[in-house]
């Protein structure tokens, strides 16, 4: 089984093969493959709830029948049809920050995994100066967030790994490591666990916290409205204690 983004549900799934491959005509080959044979098959998308169909496609070198190409495609580096371009949208959180979260969640979903780090690593620095940390390096941002209670020594763990695997990119180191969609996918969560401790999860807490306090204030009122409207009087008129 082949693991990716569904371009028709837009979830993290498996895609099971239900169609033998077949090799595409030579004339149809992209020609920045330089002539190396491509093969082609049906999977469907393992989401209960979607199960469409979508189209994997791939090089196989020295591969001439398609039992031996159903065993080598699913676990090849497959490109996929249709994409899906997820974009997110990020409440409570100030909008450059969400805008350049959303998009790295879009350039994670087109599987352009380096884009997707390098935004990650652009919201953990512009994160820090949101909260009012404008010390030098990435290093002591991440750690004044830390140390000021902004964030967990766990969070702040994760998110020197998005700075690291980001400054491979940042720096212009590309080609010393790869970066692989799974590597991207984890640092796309790193980010949003970032996001949701500093912005979502203490404006959900306000929220509710105010919504708590005005029930309260208006079953107080109701209270007191009720008990001033029943005085205790017995049948001659005199006040019963």
């Amino acid at each position: 089984m082949a693991s990716t983004i569904c371009g028709w549900c837009g979830d993290r799934t498996h895609m099971a093969m239900v169609l033998d491959p077949y090799p595409l005509p030579q004339a149809t080959w992209p020609q920045q493959l330089n002539d190396r044979p491509v093969w082609m098959a049906a999977f469907r998308c393992s989401n209960e709830k979607c199960h469409r169909l979508s189209i994997g496609w791939s090089v196989l070198y020295q591969v001439k029948h398609a039992s031996t190409a159903k065993d080598q495609l699913p676990s090849g580096d497959l490109e996929w049809e249709p994409l899906s371009i997820r974009r997110p949208a990020f409440l409570d959180v100030p909008p450059e920050i969400a805008e350049t979260a959303s998009e790295a969640h879009a350039c994670l979903s087109i599987g352009a995994a380096r884009g997707a780090v390098a935004l990650a690593r652009s919201v953990v620095e512009a994160t820090a100066k949101a909260k009012g940390i404008t010390v030098n390096g990435i290093v002591a941002k991440i750690n004044a967030l830390r140390d000021r209670g902004v964030i967990s020594t766990l969070t702040a763990d994760a998110s020197h790994q998005i700075r690291r695997d980001g400054n491979s990119i940042a720096h212009g180191d590309i080609g010393d490591e790869a970066i692989s969609a799974d590597d991207a996918e984890a640092i796309i969560e790193f980010m949003d666990a970032l996001i949701d401790e500093v912005f979502q999860r203490p404006a959900k807490l306000q929220k509710l916290k105010a919504r708590h306090d005005e029930r309260k204030q208006n079953n107080g009122a109701v209270t007191g409205s009720v008990g001033e409207a029943r005085p205790n009087v017995s049948a001659g008129g005199a006040e019963m204690l």
